[in-house]
């Protein structure tokens, strides 16, 4: 990458995550391009060169995000070590966003633009299909119970996502508390590792 491809990519980011904080702090609506520009320390030519609105802008910056979490998930999918170390970076991974950013912001873009919706249904798809392959390592690393069956496992996944994108009043008890999102993470885990224990107790 040479330097003016360099500068213009930094410049591109500056101008995101600007409008990510901006949103996030004031909603989208009361947010200019002109603001933006200001902020971002760059002119309103150069927003629109980029981004042609404001609300493609948003859309992009949702898009990044959900890239980067697919991005991220297939990293550690990848990576070697100690599983237990990878359920606890796999953990990080899921909370991130709720310490930093407003579910508000976030779900208000996908309900109100149909692109949007249609890009989370396919990374949640994706996303379902790496964690079924994390389940799987998990099962064969011996640390998750191998009697928690991928139908049952879909199934919680499935109802979580639905229950995430239907139900605001859940969206703000979790809102930038990834304490709680980290704990609700860890009561699936635990049920997978603690699988064999449990299932006398069913019986």
């Amino acid at each position: 990458m040479d330097g003016f491809e360099r500068r213009r990519n930094d410049k591109k980011k500056a101008i995101m995550q600007t409008a990510l904080k901006l949103f996030d702090q004031y909603g989208f609506d009361r947010v200019t391009v002109t603001e933006i520009a200001e902020k971002a320390h760059v002119s309103k030519v150069s927003v629109y060169k980029f981004f042609e609105s404001k609300d493609n802008l948003r859309r992009i910056i949702i898009k990044d995000m959900l890239d980067g979490s697919i991005e991220k998930i297939k990293a550690l999918l990848e990576k070697e070590g100690n599983f237990i170390d990878k359920v606890e970076e796999y953990i990080q991974i899921r909370t991130w966003y709720y310490g930093e950013y407003s579910l508000q912001f976030f779900f208000d873009a996908i309900e109100s633009d149909p692109e949007l919706r249609e890009y989370l249904d396919d990374f949640n798809a994706a996303n379902k299909r790496f964690f079924m392959t994390f389940i799987e390592d998990g099962k064969r690393s011996g640390v998750f119970s191998p009697d928690a069956s991928d139908t049952a496992i879909e199934i919680y996944i499935d109802m979580i996502q639905t229950y995430l994108l239907h139900n605001r009043e859940i969206r703000n008890r979790i809102e930038r508390n990834p304490k709680l999102v980290r704990e609700l993470n860890m009561l699936f885990m635990d049920g997978l590792i603690r699988g064999k224990d449990i299932d006398p107790l069913v019986k």
